[in-house]
């Protein structure tokens, strides 16, 4: 077997174990002992190359993580599953079921009374319990099989660190600095903010995902005549994306995954994307960020080499959805919209530096306590001290600890968080270097289009010092106009 025998081969099984686990997050039918299965498969495919095959570094890294996690796919299931049969309200209900880990946002987002929603809170933080030990044991596997296929020279950290092309010391500057600069200023409007929106102060259970929707909550008539999906189909179209490998599925279902997700299930041919509707504009900015995935992997050559058009960072693979969903934050956008009031496009402005403010306070937390986590080997119940500790350190809020093993992410991924932050500061740059270029309303001109395409079309080649320096300090003077 060649390199170019073994692509072929391990993207074919991709494709599989990605079609059925679509399936599973959008709630539809999905076969357990089929996901299973293609994760064995894909755990030889990635042995088959690490064993035989030493280059391109690109797909021995996404090798090793492919083994980490097709090897725990069971343990995974259990996550997944524990969350949802577990994870759930003795008391409450949404949808005529008792709310569940995958209702929670919608319940807060739906619920008035703040003694409910902090009931469930502090239930579901109970019930941690029930997953922490699976979480543990398939982390500690992950670990185990980074430092066995890489002869004790790469752990899971570390190999996150190469792939972003970053040093833990380097991240740890870069998260921490951007933390700083966002701790003060978001306390400080966070009082604000919760006096306006909440009519009280901000407490604990009142989260990044809450405020992400009920910060809002008094602007979402400006909003309910607006289609999501059809208005970036618009905004794309004009500058002549090709949408038609992109599936796009906005229905409600019991078990859909809470947060919207884009699954790459064949790049660049076939694309799909889910989310489900918590209010206006928040659906606004989910649908344009989602898309932002979809319309990256669907612009991808179809002529490149398949690590590039797979074994991108998380860097790099969150940049363009973030880039994408600024334009819901742009007034001149937002104007072409239908939004015309100065005074509510400056209330959006305010609202959304504020909800920008959250995102670094919040996302400094989680990147900090991941990197400690996977750094210093900590347990379960020290990491929960640590995350409590940085929670309250950058957002000011005194959150139980536990509450990282109800993210989405924290308990699932290797890293990812930190990537959340370094693609945020090259979407800033990338809409400025797209300012400078082709003017305030770069997104009416067809020439931007071909040039975001030009861009992207190299996948986990992309040239980024095209337009990045990841210099946090656009982004930093965004919110804090600072320097």
């Amino acid at each position: 077997m060649d390199l170019k025998q073994w692509c072929q081969l391990d993207e074919q099984i991709y494709i599989a174990e990605m079609d059925e686990r679509y399936k599973q997050y959008a709630g539809l039918s999905y076969s357990e002992q089929m996901i299973e299965r293609l994760a064995e498969m894909r755990t030889i495919s990635a042995e088959t190359f690490v064993n035989f095959f030493s280059q391109p570094r690109e797909l021995f890294l996404s090798s090793l993580e492919n083994i980490a996690d097709s090897s725990t796919k069971k343990l995974e299931l259990k996550l997944y599953n524990l969350r949802n049969e577990k994870i759930i309200s003795s008391r409450y209900r949404f949808a005529s079921a008792p709310v569940n880990w995958s209702t929670w946002r919608q319940f807060n987002s739906f619920e008035k009374d703040p003694k409910k929603r902090k009931h469930v809170f502090d239930e579901f933080i109970s019930k941690t319990r029930y997953i922490s030990p699976v979480i543990k044991e398939r982390f500690d596997q992950m670990d185990g099989i980074y430092r066995k296929y890489s002869n004790n020279k790469l752990t899971p950290l570390g190999g996150y660190l190469e792939n972003e092309k970053i040093s833990y010391s380097y991240l740890g500057d870069f998260v921490k600095s951007m933390g700083r600069q966002a701790r003060k200023p978001f306390q400080e409007v966070l009082h604000s903010i919760s006096k306006k929106v909440l009519g009280r102060e901000a407490e604990y259970y009142d989260d990044f995902y809450f405020f992400r929707n009920r910060v809002y909550a008094d602007l979402k008539k400006e909003f309910v005549g607006v289609n999501p999906t059809a208005q970036v189909r618009r905004t794309l179209a004009t500058m002549q994306f090709d949408l038609s490998s992109i599936h796009i599925d906005t229905e409600q279902r019991k078990n859909k995954y809470p947060s919207p997700i884009c699954f790459f299930v064949q790049v660049p041919n076939d694309i799909r994307v889910l989310y489900k509707s918590e209010s206006p504009y928040f659906d606004l900015q989910g649908c344009y960020h989602e898309m932002g995935h979809a319309v990256h992997a669907s612009s991808i050559s179809v002529e490149a080499e398949y690590w590039n058009r797979y074994s991108f960072s998380m860097g790099i693979a969150e940049m363009f959805s973030i880039f994408l969903e600024r334009l819901t934050k742009n007034r001149k956008y937002l104007s072409s919209l239908g939004i015309k009031n100065n005074r509510i496009l400056e209330e959006i402005e305010a609202r959304n530096n504020f909800m920008d403010l959250f995102f670094v306070t919040f996302y400094a937390a989680n990147s900090i306590m991941k990197a400690e986590f996977w750094h210093k080997k900590l347990s379960i119940e020290k990491t929960s001290d640590v995350y409590a500790r940085l929670i309250k350190e950058y957002t000011g809020f005194e959150m139980p600890g536990e509450y990282w093993m109800l993210h989405h992410i924290l308990p699932d991924a290797i890293m990812y968080a930190p990537s959340y932050l370094i693609a945020a500061v090259r979407a800033v740059e990338l809409d400025h270097h797209l300012r400078d270029r082709f003017g305030e309303k770069w997104w009416t001109q067809l020439e931007t289009g071909k040039y975001i395409r030009e861009i992207i079309q190299p996948g986990a080649a992309i040239n980024l010092s095209r337009f990045s320096r990841l210099d946090s300090s656009l982004f930093m003077n965004e919110l804090t106009d600072i320097g």
